[in-house]
């Protein structure tokens, strides 16, 4: 079946499809920039969908084998994944003011947060990323996947879940990450927070993020990405990344900059830096 979702103004498919590449794992999703289509498995409840999204200026063409009763919540999913719903028209207005990032809401006009499918997704994707590079990250999260993800038909492997995760004891975690007892003790820890109480706590994001600082081994990085890239919060600007900083640096802005944003444009400054470091970079 063939499900279609439009997106409030432009999608830019470049950028979309650039920041899934940089997160992207092999056993989890393909991606074919020429064609501008993912292939991804995603878990509705207790279903693996397997999804093959088309993304075009105007939005997603989505072809699944989903029941129709999980329509619903697979639509709801990858609006929330793409940000499809997004309107930064007032964002960019705002941030168009202000000196220095003016240049660069012209440069990268049509930029949205692009999140992930699946809360847990969002948390265990953070927690593994803490603390590394991004090759880094990606080389755990492969891992991380290719023993604990279930296998589809497809060929491909569903994100781990909370279940799966918390069943193993840190050293098995660690086992399979090959990553410090810490870390494997840090996503342990998580895993089971987000059974008991995270996923309930998910429609309720400052009681969600008070909780999970709380949690031994998360730090505001860890809280305010996930607030970010997983609950979609629009007023953080994620100043605690070592991209941003580099990338205000590059700019001559000064690092307390964030406290003069306009309200709930927090996240736009921080994808415009993002995307800012990426081009100066790759110069």
């Amino acid at each position: 079946m063939r499900l279609r979702l439009e997106a409030a103004g432009t999608l830019d498919i470049t950028h979309a499809l650039s920041v899934l590449s940089l997160h992207s794992l092999p056993a989890q999703e393909n991606i074919n920039s020429g064609r501008a289509e993912v292939h991804r498995v995603l878990r509705i409840e207790d279903h693996l969908i397997d999804t093959r999204l088309t993304l075009d200026a105007s939005g997603i063409s989505v072809d699944h084998d989903a029941p129709m009763e999980l329509l619903p919540q697979l639509q709801t999913v990858i609006i929330h994944w793409f940000g499809l719903e997004q309107d930064a028209s007032g964002a960019y207005q705002a941030l168009s003011e202000m000196q220095g990032f003016k240049s660069l809401a012209v440069a990268f006009p049509h930029l949205r947060l692009i999140s992930y499918p699946d809360l847990f997704e969002a948390l265990a994707t953070t927690v593994i990323g803490q603390q590394v590079s991004l090759a880094a990250a990606r080389t755990l999260a492969g891992r991380y996947v290719d023993h604990l993800g279930d296998a589809h038909p497809s060929g491909l492997r569903a994100f781990p879940t909370a279940e799966a995760t918390a069943s193993l004891n840190p050293a098995e975690i660690q086992a399979i990450v090959r990553c410090p007892l810490s870390r494997a003790a840090t996503l342990h820890t998580v895993a089971s927070w987000y059974l008991d109480d995270g996923q309930e706590l998910g429609q309720r994001p400052d009681e969600f993020l008070g909780q999970l600082l709380s949690l031994r081994g998360v730090g505001p990085w860890t809280r305010d990405y996930m607030a970010l890239r997983g609950l979609r919060d629009p007023k953080i600007f994620l100043d605690s990344d070592l991209v941003v900083r580099r990338a205000l640096k590059d700019l001559g802005i000064a690092p307390g900059a964030g406290a003069f944003l306009p309200v709930g444009t927090g996240y736009l400054a921080t994808l415009l830096l993002w995307a800012h470091d990426s081009v100066n970079r790759g110069k």
